[in-house]
């Protein structure tokens, strides 16, 4: 039976979405996530880490089910079962290609989904726990680390050997991260172009970031950009140098940071607000971003080398945005102004993110979003309330005294009347007036110390 495995449900039919949710939930399984874009899949799958995702073949937008699966699978190596009511060939033998580990047909019957859930979980178990014992390295503290980064990274010793590369890299040319370990770089990495070693009267051959390929397992060369980086070990160890892989392909078509004219003039006037701004576009790529945001991606663990990809491989951009909302965005063109609270500790943070489209011809091609922080203003907000608060709460307990005021002074004049007047006081007559002024100061002087407490907590506020 489940014992509360982790599920993210991708569907765009949001009533299918909620039902297989009710249906997940009462078979014992956590939905962490409901996504309806093979964008924000890739992105909730890196925010949520699931145990198993649940994917529909057909979604709204650009990236369908079987190309987000794929692309999961390479960032995360999570099991996937496809759910589609389309059983053609051709979507059938996309889907065989990927890999997945169930497929299932709907309608489909709970018992249905149960078992392939399961039967997907068991084997993913067992084909983790199988690579962790042929491979013990890769129990590592370096290597989960290395293996962690949803990126394709190889680290080299100072002698130029595959110290660690995880499976992300290794899969860009068809090898097991196991038969590249130990081996020479040159085993993994060539010359993209062509010439002899020596061609200027020398021994030595320069390879810039932007001519080295990759040497697939098959022969075939794939061109790469690489960014380096470093890892530093504990005394004097000399560092291991850490290669962070890009296809030549994403490089090229990387949005600019310089952007058109109007992006450049947007961010110039954001950076003289002290606004943190940045816009991406359709393919949902920073197309440019001010110095404000730059930092506080910093501050949010994002890295240079990840504001240069697709911001749904990026987890941690949930920060700035849903993917879903900005796709949705780019539909109905619309500005958006949303108030999010962020913790911090015991900090509490509120940021106003205004969106605005940028069209051509009538269509949005770009959105630009700008932060400001609203909490003085929240606290501000708050603060009025609060006081409205506490002075209708004065204004009841003094309508209070003025209530019971009336109501003591009719016994008491009726007293005194009688008095005045030389009429006996029966002892029950006399009995039932006192205790009723009696109950009657008793509240009397409960309202007025309600009254003194709220004087005291409003002195105390100002």
């Amino acid at each position: 039976m489940p014992q509360g495995s982790k599920i993210l449900i991708v569907e765009d039919e949001m009533l299918i979405s909620m039902e297989i949710k009710q249906k997940l939930r009462a078979m014992g399984y956590d939905v962490v996530g409901q996504a309806i874009t093979g964008e924000s899949a890739i992105q909730k799958a890196g925010e949520t880490k699931p145990d198993l995702i649940l994917m529909d073949i057909r979604l709204k937008g650009e990236m369908d089910g079987i190309a987000a699966a794929k692309r999961i699978m390479e960032l995360y190596d999570l099991p996937i079962i496809f759910l589609t009511a389309h059983s053609d060939k051709a979507t059938l033998e996309r889907a065989i290609a990927v890999s997945p580990s169930g497929y299932l047909l709907k309608p489909f019957k709970e018992r249905e989904l149960m078992t392939n859930i399961e039967m997907s979980l068991h084997k993913h178990r067992i084909k983790q726990k199988v690579r962790e014992e042929v491979h013990p390295e890769a129990l590592s503290e370096l290597g989960k680390k290395i293996e962690a980064i949803p990126l394709p990274v190889v680290l080299l010793s100072g002698a130029g050997t595959i110290r660690e590369i995880n499976q992300v890299a290794a899969t860009l040319a068809g090898f097991q991260r196991q038969e590249l370990l130990g081996r020479p770089v040159y085993a993994f990495f060539g010359i993209q172009r062509a010439g002899d070693a020596g061609q200027n009267g020398t021994d030595l051959e320069m390879i810039l970031p932007d001519q080295v390929s990759l040497k697939r397992k098959d022969g075939t060369m794939v061109p790469v950009t690489l960014t380096g980086g470093f890892v530093f070990h504990e005394g004097n160890q000399p560092p291991s140098y850490l290669i962070l892989i890009e296809s030549a392909e994403s490089a090229a078509t990387a949005s600019s940071h310089i952007g058109p004219e109007m992006i450049r003039h947007l961010m110039a006037v954001t950076t003289a607000l002290r606004l943190p701004a940045f816009v991406i576009d359709k393919s949902l790529m920073l197309a440019g971003y001010n110095p404000l945001f730059a930092e506080l991606a910093r501050k949010a663990g994002i890295s240079q080398y990840m504001l240069n990809r697709p911001l749904y491989e990026t987890p941690k951009f949930s920060f700035f945005g849903d993917m879903q909302d900005l796709q949705e965005l780019f539909r109905s063109g619309d500005v958006e102004r949303r108030i999010r609270k962020y913790t911090f500790g015991e900090t509490v943070k509120f940021i106003e993110f205004t969106r605005i489209p940028l069209k051509k011809e009538g269509v949005p091609t770009h959105i630009a979003t700008i932060m400001a922080d609203v909490t003085a203003e929240r606290h501000a907000v708050f603060e009025t309330e609060r006081i409205k608060k506490e002075y209708s709460d004065l204004y009841s307990a003094l309508e209070k005294i003025r209530e019971l005021s009336a109501e003591i002074r009719t016994p008491i004049q009726d007293l005194l009347l009688k008095i005045s007047e030389g009429k006996p006081l029966e002892s029950g007559y006399a009995r039932e007036m006192t205790d009723l002024v009696s109950d009657l100061m008793s509240q009397f002087d409960t309202a007025w110390i309600r009254y003194a407490e709220l004087k005291d907590q409003m002195s105390k506020g100002q």
